[in-house]
């Protein structure tokens, strides 16, 4: 399974840890929404789409079995931020 398309939608003045969203593209097919993009002291972290239960846990709705493409979404999407972020449109005059 090959990520075909990452589109990064930065957050222009967040209001906490949360800084981007991200949505990818898996094989030209199947779409998947709803990546959130995190700074924390140790940097950038991806948290997978989730949804708030009823009794205030969140629960993800997308998971991988895999470590290997876990490492490999996360990978791609934080770098996908990082070119975002670098992007001429994005830097600070």
């Amino acid at each position: 399974m090959q990520i075909t398309d990452i589109r990064i939608q930065l957050i222009k003045a967040p209001k906490n840890k949360l800084v981007a969203f991200a949505g990818i593209t898996l094989d030209e097919t199947l779409v998947i929404k709803d990546f959130q993009i995190f700074s924390s002291v140790k940097g950038y972290f991806v948290g997978m789409p989730s949804r708030k239960m009823p009794d205030g846990t969140w629960r993800e709705q997308v998971f991988s079995l895999s470590t290997e493409f876990t490492e490999y979404l996360t990978g791609s999407i934080l770098r996908a931020f990082e070119d975002e972020l670098n992007s001429p449109e994005n830097r600070l005059p």
